[in-house]
């Protein structure tokens, strides 16, 4: 089982993964990802709860229902999160905010121990800002008093590691999970950015180190959209649901996590292994349908430190009646993009008719030749296992075509 005040273990053991669950409705999909993934996994962090103080009005608080059948089922060790947002007030324990904060701890607490299991921890996700970190120490002490033997863990912020008031503040918690991903939008569509820049990651993980307190890495497996007006205004933001869109003449800005820099990250902590970090804890589990998120196939390579590797096949389906489907599929642990065109020749037969899908064009190159363009302004993007038609053919007679992409090719039969 997976402690916060557990010994630090030898370097020569696999770096220990965990995984929020941050969905405010649970779905069949959850629980069906989480049996595809929990031999991959340490523990859950199960968002539990979400409160928003406001100045002289009632507090707005919303409770999540776990399915804690499932997460009985796992065999996992469970964390519940209480998410709460940005509070510009005074910080006294004897404040109505702090006691309303500790009674939905116990609250939670008590309601997962009724329904059969026992909870690891309690996570308190509050972005202070650093001129507050000591006044959020008071939620702190208060807090972990009322929920003891339950351990408390809270999230922390790589800029708060310069202050001092950290150094107190973790003092007064069982653990920390520092969160090196930040979810921001560009100030315009063409400002570079990253969910995660790993040098600034290693900076704060090796300052982490120093302090001497248990703790965990946060990082990322979510993307988001931003859209911009045509003067180059944020609209909104969006991260998890399904496919999102922009209408009219908005510009959509789309940052993912990258695999590639979360996989040297991960192999670079699986060799500096300092004594107190527990291990690395993501955000969050991969769902089907969130397409801005990695597939799982994605972040178990991520895990293992290994760099995902895409790969499509073309394939054409034929039916009876001279009709040819081109149908792209990914193979790979990482996502396809669907950005080079395809070149289909055959010999012998006459073509009637053809046209694209999903975006892809097609355009007459030679007397027996086509070429499928990819849409103009972004590629076509295919998650794992996932296969799309990008356009099709239809001919007098079903002819021998083959199917080039660059250096690849595929001889339809």
């Amino acid at each position: 089982m997976l402690v916060w005040l557990s010994w630090p273990r030898p370097p020569a053991t696999p770096l220990v993964h965990a995984a929020y669950i941050w969905q405010r409705e649970w779905s069949d999909g959850i629980g069906d990802a989480m049996r595809r993934n929990q031999s991959f996994v340490a523990e859950w962090a199960v968002l539990g709860a979400e409160i928003e103080f406001r100045p002289n009005a009632v507090p707005r608080i919303a409770r999540m229902t776990p399915d804690y059948a499932r997460l009985r089922e796992s065999g996992r060790p469970v964390s519940l999160v209480i998410r709460v947002a940005p509070w510009a007030g005074l910080f006294d324990a004897d404040r109505s905010e702090a006691q309303l904060l500790l009674q939905l701890a116990r609250d939670l607490l008590r309601e997962a121990q009724a329904q059969g299991l026992q909870a690891a921890a309690l996570q308190l996700d509050f972005d202070a800002a650093t001129r507050q970190l000591d006044g959020y120490r008071s939620w702190l002490t208060a807090l972990r008093s009322a929920i003891a033997p339950t351990p408390l863990v809270l999230t922390a912020l790589p800029t708060w590691l310069d202050s001092p008031a950290f150094a107190r503040l973790i003092r007064a918690a069982d653990g920390y999970v520092l969160q090196v991903h930040s979810w921001e939008a560009p100030r315009t569509p063409e400002q570079p950015f990253t969910l995660c820049d790993p040098e600034r990651a290693k900076r704060a993980i090796r300052q982490a180190a120093r302090l001497d307190r248990p703790f965990w890495v946060a990082l990322p497996t979510y993307g988001y959209r931003a859209w911009f007006d045509g003067q180059n205004h944020l609209l909104g933001l969006s991260a998890e649901g399904p496919t999102l869109t922009a209408a009219g003449s908005a510009r959509v800005r789309e940052v993912r996590a990258d695999p590639v820099a979360m996989a040297g990250l991960v192999g670079w902590l699986q060799n500096y292994r300092p004594a107190m970090l527990r291990g690395v804890i993501w955000y969050r589990l991969p769902l089907p349908e969130d397409r801005l998120s990695w597939h799982e196939r994605t972040w178990r390579a991520v895990m293992a430190g290994r760099v995902p590797v895409a790969h499509t096949e073309l394939r054409l389906k034929r039916s009876d009646e001279g009709l040819i489907e081109v149908v792209a599929q990914a193979t790979g642990d990482a996502d396809s993009l669907l950005d080079t065109p395809i070149v289909l020749q055959w010999r012998e037969a006459q073509l009637f008719a053809a046209d694209g899908l999903a975006g892809f064009t097609v355009q007459r190159i030679a007397p027996e030749a086509v070429q499928l363009q990819p849409p103009p302004r972004e590629s076509s993007r295919l998650a794992p296992d996932r296969q799309l038609i990008l356009g099709w053919l239809r001919f007098d007679r079903s002819p021998e075509i083959a199917a080039s992409v660059e250096s690849e090719s595929l001889d339809g039969q």
